[in-house]
């Protein structure tokens, strides 16, 4: 990912409403009974980003071990500045470094996408392997080919997929599936009206930018969020929408 994009993730994912509606929908399932986390647990960000989601699990869970990684060293830097105590390092998803033995619960938003799966999987196999019984794997991945746009070219996304495509990769890591839903379910439309310029043209990679750069106002960005948590209330309670422009998976090594 360009630089400019990695520092524009940095800049608004504490407030920015597709940021938030993702926090929002980690915190519903991750404190559903259901998935019965340990207290304190041990947990990993596997492509933490610019920090701001190893921030919110910090808070949310009061780790005693919280970890995270990414390829960006950029990413490293910010992500280390915003959560200070967690062990933040550089490492690859294809290959990832772990500097714990075991743990309760792995996140991976939305990086999985970039590299592929055929690319990410002995990564990925080697986190579940990681994975204590009954620990937990939650995965966010764009939906559908047809929406890859300008966006996907500027932050590096080679893939999006079904919710078939995530389910057929939690059976073949070996993994209970709790949760398996798509996300943004009512804003589909809306997305795609956006993207549809993106999605028509060919832009070079140096050219590209994100849909960061395109600011809502700060009502229009509240309302955003409050259609969006109406969603994460369902997926929480197991209800699995038919659409969206992501999916989100949550599933149990056995």
């Amino acid at each position: 990912m360009e630089a400019i994009e990695v520092d524009k993730m940095a800049a608004v994912e504490a407030s920015h409403w597709w940021y938030l509606a993702l926090r929002d929908a980690l915190g519903r399932t991750l404190m559903h009974p259901e998935l019965r986390l340990p207290s304190h647990p041990k947990v990993l960000d596997a492509g933490c980003g610019t920090g701001e989601h190893l921030r919110f699990l910090d808070q949310l869970l009061g780790p005693s071990y919280l970890g995270g990684f990414d390829v960006s060293a950029r990413a490293v830097a910010l992500a280390t500045a915003k959560a200070p105590g967690a062990d933040v390092y550089q490492s690859d998803l294809c290959d990832p470094e772990l500097h714990v033995d075991s743990l309760d619960l792995i996140v991976s938003c939305d990086v999985i996408c970039i590299p592929g799966i055929a690319r990410t999987l002995r990564g990925l196999e080697k986190l579940v392997r990681n994975l204590k019984s009954g620990g937990i794997l939650v995965l966010n991945l764009p939906a559908y080919s047809w929406l890859k746009s300008e966006h996907d070219v500027a932050v590096n996304t080679s893939e999006r997929y079904t919710s078939g495509d995530v389910s057929r990769l939690m059976d073949q890591l070996g993994l209970e599936k709790l949760r398996l839903s798509y996300r943004l379910c009512l804003l589909l439309p809306l997305v795609a009206a956006v993207r549809l310029p993106g999605i028509l043209k060919r832009v070079e990679p140096d050219r590209a930018r994100s849909d960061l750069h395109l600011a809502p106002s700060a009502p229009v960005n509240r309302l955003l969020f409050r259609l969006l948590a109406l969603e994460n209330r369902l997926i929480a309670r197991g209800i699995s929408l038919p659409f969206g422009s992501s999916v989100l998976a949550i599933a149990r090594k056995r």
